[in-house]
């Protein structure tokens, strides 16, 4: 996300030489120090070789440049090794798995969290478990419920770069214009409904002008509701529970209560998310799902838009704290030419210090506890950042399905929401139908 431009100047500045400098020096006087050099290092007994090891990072522009300085960092702390770090989009894998079937991976690689578990499963991926036990990494540095993520049966196949997480936002503004109180966002889903249905409101031709709220992770509302989509300790899906059924019974009837092909219509008039035309920031919705990853967009794009983030609304017997976590994943591929060095070099890049900045440059959270204090990343903190924080800190946290059919089951879990809201199946009908699939494909696994 956005960086922190104030500190990358400074630091441009601090680390800039001036111009003409290298030319002081004339070319014998470079080779005779390389000589001296050279005999001090052979005459101490150290190797001139330095193992040169590829990272793929996912970053680019200014957020990809405070990729680079740390890499540079860490090349001029020590002399053993030199990491060439490389701007390598993630998309959708292509590039990625391609490099991984073809037996010459980089050594250390970003990717996207649902790719983990498949590709370590598979044997893409190194398993870290013994070493991040042999460098004393356990998961009580890491913030709850994040030391799973991107594990499998035992198997921990990476660590997260930084955390994006999920909240319920509102406009308070929209609100104070509809006579409701702007601190009094939903807490339940009943709530949810009533609000909805005050905020929503269409012109004399029925065209919508501003939308209460959409439901757009469905996943959320599984959870919400007191469902999961898989056993973590069985690892078994749990697509059809009926706790899930219920809520994707309340999302049937809000598609049919506000017309999905009428909201679809209304979504086309849009503008884009990053920029000053995204529909929260110009009252066209009044609630809606937001990661933290909003601090600095609203700071960019709307600075005067008032607003608060909560955790999402909840039915009776529901979750009240449910905290959605997503992440990208730094991984070390099975046939890493430079395993222990990529390792030493991963280590270093998930220390707390480390940690603490790089999430600071992208406004996103570090996944580590001891990260958070620190004044790399806690003076950046505004109170919505701190919302975000602490919802992760006391919530439920759910990440993406960490199965080797994750993806899979993402997939089938769209096609179900697919077909209730066309009407082509019952939320029971669909789920099961999801459920099924799903056991099959996960059959090829055992």
């Amino acid at each position: 996300m956005t960086p922190n431009r104030t500190a990358r100047a400074a630091r441009e500045r601090a680390g800039r030489r001036p111009a003409g400098s290298a030319s002081r020096w004339a070319p014998g006087l470079h080779r005779l120090l390389a000589t001296v050099l050279a005999a001090s290092l052979l005459a101490g007994g150290l190797a001139l070789a330095q193992t040169e090891i590829t990272f793929w990072y996912a970053w680019g522009g200014s957020e990809g440049q405070a990729m680079q300085d740390l890499v540079d960092e860490y090349n001029a702390s020590q002399s053993a090794v030199r990491v060439r770090g490389s701007f390598v989009p993630i998309g959708d894998g292509e590039r990625i798995l391609a490099s991984l079937a073809g037996g010459a991976p980089a050594d250390l690689v970003t990717v996207w969290d649902w790719m983990v578990v498949p590709l370590g499963y598979g044997g893409a991926l190194a398993d870290l478990t013994p070493d991040l036990a042999t460098a004393g990494v356990t998961a009580d540095d890491y913030l709850p419920g994040i030391w799973e993520y991107g594990a499998y049966a035992g198997a921990k196949y990476g660590l997260p770069t930084t955390l994006n997480v999920y909240g319920f936002m509102w406009n308070k503004d929209v609100f104070a214009a509809a006579g409701l109180d702007p601190e009094a966002p939903p807490r339940t889903i009943a709530e949810l409904d009533e609000l909805t249905e005050k905020l929503t409101t269409v012109d004399a031709r029925g065209n919508m002008r501003r939308l209460g709220f959409f439901p757009n992770v469905t996943a959320i509302y599984v959870h919400a509701f007191g469902g999961r989509l898989f056993d973590p300790e069985t690892l078994e899906p749990t697509i059809d529970a009926p706790e899930n059924v219920a809520a994707f019974e309340w999302l049937a009837a809000y598609y049919k209560k506000y017309d999905i092909a009428k909201i679809r219509r209304f979504q086309a008039g849009w503008g884009d998310m990053a920029s000053p035309f995204n529909p929260f920031y110009r009252g066209q919705i009044a609630m809606q799902e937001g990661g933290q990853w909003e601090v600095a967009f609203t700071a960019e794009y709307a600075p005067d838009l008032n607003w608060g983030v909560t955790n999402f609304p909840a039915p009776p017997g529901g979750r009240p704290d449910v905290t959605p976590v997503q992440s990208s994943f730094w991984v070390v591929p099975a046939q890493a030419p430079h395993r222990a060095e990529a390792l030493d070099f991963l280590l270093w890049l998930t220390a707390p210090e480390q940690s603490a900045r790089f999430a600071a440059e992208l406004a996103n959270i570090p996944p580590r506890q001891d990260a958070l204090a620190l004044p790399a990343f806690a003076d950046t903190i505004t109170p919505h950042m701190q919302t975000y924080i602490d919802m992760l800190l006391t919530g439920f946290v759910y990440t993406p399905p960490g199965l080797p059919v994750g993806l899979y089951l993402s997939d089938q879990l769209n096609q179900a929401l697919a077909a209730v809201q066309d009407g082509s199946a019952t939320p029971a009908e669909a789920l099961g139908t999801a459920q099924r699939n799903v056991l099959r494909e996960l059959e090829k696994y055992r």
